[in-house]
């Protein structure tokens, strides 16, 4: 949150920025302490809120202290200036029963508060400071629709915050890089949980790129538990109607932009890439049957698709293979990012990268999430960190 600040007095100063950081720890405070530097700061750079006096000096070479109270619109309010449309507070010690300039300044989103010893300035200055502070911007969204998949990027990461609500929606504030990224849960897991979800993030958020990961099914004769699924062209497959005769599908699908897919191309095929299932200490458990060890394939032109419903009858999964000749995998949510993505207001790079921990045969179970998460987890920031975010303006 930037913030300006027009006061000549150092004491006043003190006790308005020290309260100030108190309430927004990360608040970014410019200080100037005479009229004409704060004209010309106001009308070149945009704040976030403007705190000033009326009583300053004119200029660092003319000490004469003056009331600018008349003058203050038309500075601060002028089209030009890039902060013509940021909150303002005038903290005066001052008569606020002279004239009627208090009445004229709140027309203009200019509210004047009265800085006295009584401290109830700070109440009125805590409820501007939360109301100004502006929606978090983000260059990365990671959707995640569980727990377990969203806590594999941890040690990934060179910076991992903790759960918090932001903008209404369940995060963790991430650094990868130059990247400023959040990790985002959806509410439960589904198409709809994540169109929401998708949805909100990118209108909220407007990040440069937004892609999934975690684990899902996959197709026997496909794909094998492990192989990292990143999903080129997405399907729904419970699209359709339902009449005497059974279920006739509708085919909708959304594909990855070709430059998107490239670079996701160019990755999955480096040697750091084809070394990704090494060191992570599997568990017997969590080796598949009938293999001695883990490996894993990465897939950077899968076809996928998603539904509302989790498919865990062995078999089932033949039914979506019709009319689909190359189909690797099954989730409940790709297809909702990959359409939210495409509708976007600002132009988003998108992508989805699932590790499969269900062949659709003897191996399936919870013993694979761990790896499974872990795997795409990896393939996601390594993308990441090599600019799949920027790929457009390339």
């Amino acid at each position: 949150m930037n913030i300006l600040v027009l006061e000549d007095d150092d004491e006043k100063f003190s006790l308005v920025s020290e309260y100030t950081i108190e309430i927004i720890p990360e608040a970014d405070i410019l200080r100037v302490k005479n009229w004409l530097d704060y004209s010309n700061i106001v009308a070149s750079v945009k704040f976030d809120l403007i705190l000033l006096d009326l009583l300053v000096p004119r200029s660092n070479r003319d000490s004469t202290i003056e009331d600018y109270s008349e003058s203050l619109v038309e500075t601060t309010r002028n089209y030009n200036s890039k902060s013509f449309k940021t909150p303002a507070i005038v903290l005066t010690q001052h008569s606020l029963d002279e004239g009627d300039f208090v009445h004229d300044l709140n027309l203009v989103d200019i509210n004047v508060i009265a800085f006295n010893d009584h401290g109830k300035w700070r109440e009125a200055l805590k409820i501007k400071l939360m109301a100004a502070q502006p929606t978090k911007k983000f260059d990365v969204v990671i959707l995640c629709a569980l727990e377990k998949e969203a806590l594999a990027f941890e040690g990934l990461t060179d910076y991992w915050g903790p759960v918090k609500t932001i903008s209404g929606l369940v995060c963790r504030e991430i650094l990868i890089g130059e990247y400023k990224a959040v990790i985002v849960r959806t509410n439960r897991m589904g198409l709809v949980a994540a169109a929401v979800t998708a949805s909100f993030a990118l209108d909220r958020f407007e990040p440069r790129l937004i892609c999934m990961g975690g684990i899902c099914g996959g197709v026997a004769g496909e794909s094998d538990i492990y192989d990292l699924l990143v999903t080129q062209s997405c399907h729904q497959h419970d699209a359709g109607k339902w009449s005497s005769t059974g279920f006739k599908s509708e085919h909708y699908d959304v594909q990855l932009e070709i430059d998107v897919h490239n670079k996701l191309f160019e990755i999955a095929s480096s040697s750091d890439m084809k070394k990704i299932h090494l060191q992570l200490d599997p568990a017997r458990s969590e080796v598949p049957n009938g293999k001695e060890r883990i490996s894993c394939k990465i897939v950077p032109d899968a076809i996928t698709s998603s539904g509302s419903a989790v498919i865990a009858e062995e078999g089932k999964t033949s039914t979506l293979v019709v009319g689909q000749r190359k189909l690797a995998g099954f989730d409940m949510e790709i297809y909702s990012v990959y359409e939210a993505a495409r509708h976007a207001r600002n132009r988003t790079a998108f992508f989805a990268a699932k590790a499969v921990v269900d062949d659709g045969g003897v191996n399936k179970g919870d013993s694979f999430h761990r790896i499974g998460c872990l795997l795409s987890a990896k393939f996601i920031i390594a993308a990441i960190r090599e600019g799949i975010a920027d790929v457009w303006k390339q």
